[in-house]
C-alpha cells in the first residue's frame, strides 16, 4: 500500500512503519550511548576515548537485537542470523566511526560538551545506518 502526499510523491506505508520502528530502535541506542557514556565517564572514570566506544558497541548490539526481533522481523530475507548480524555491525560500525570522531573534534577542537557532541555524531551517523542496513542488511528476497 502507497501513502499519496505532496503532489504525487508516494510514500509505501510498510517502508514509512518500518523507519519509525527503526527510530523508536534508534531512540533507545541514543538513551544506551548516551546512558553508558555518561556512567562510564561520570561515575567510572573512564577516559572519553575509552568510554566512547564501549558505549557505541554496546548500542549496536542492543539495536541489532530490536531491529532483528521487531523493526524488520516480517521481511522475507535470505539473509542468515549471522550474516545480518555481520552485516548490521559493519554498517553500523561504520557509523559508530563517524560519530566518535565527530564527538572527538567536537570536543577537542571545538570545545563542545562531551555529551551534546556525542549526539551531534549520533544523528550524523543515524542516516547512513538506516540507509544502508534497509538495503544491504534486511534485504528483502527477491522471488
Amino acid at each position: 500500500m502507497q501513502l499519496k502526499a505532496l503532489k504525487g510523491v508516494k510514500i509505501n506505508s510498510k517502508r514509512l512503519e518500518e523507519f519509525i520502528k527503526f527510530a523508536i530502535v534508534g531512540g533507545s541506542g541514543v538513551v544506551v550511548n548516551m546512558g553508558l557514556l555518561f556512567i562510564l565517564t561520570r561515575f567510572l572514570s573512564v577516559r572519553l576515548e575509552i568510554a566512547s566506544p564501549i558505549a557505541i558497541e554496546v548500542s549496536i548490539l542492543t539495536n541489532f537485537t530490536l531491529n532483528n526481533l521487531w523493526t524488520f522481523k516480517k521481511r522475507n530475507t535470505h539473509v542468515p542470523f549471522w550474516t545480518r548480524l555481520f552485516r548490521y555491525h559493519l554498517v553500523t560500525g561504520l557509523a559508530g566511526i563517524v560519530n566518535y570522531l565527530a564527538l572527538l573534534l567536537l570536543v577537542n577542537n571545538f570545545g563542545l560538551h562531551d555529551m551534546l557532541s556525542n549526539l551531534i555524531g549520533i544523528l550524523i551517523g543515524t542516516i547512513i545506518t538506516y540507509s544502508l542496513n534497509s538495503l544491504w542488511t534486511w534485504n528483502v528476497r527477491s522471488s
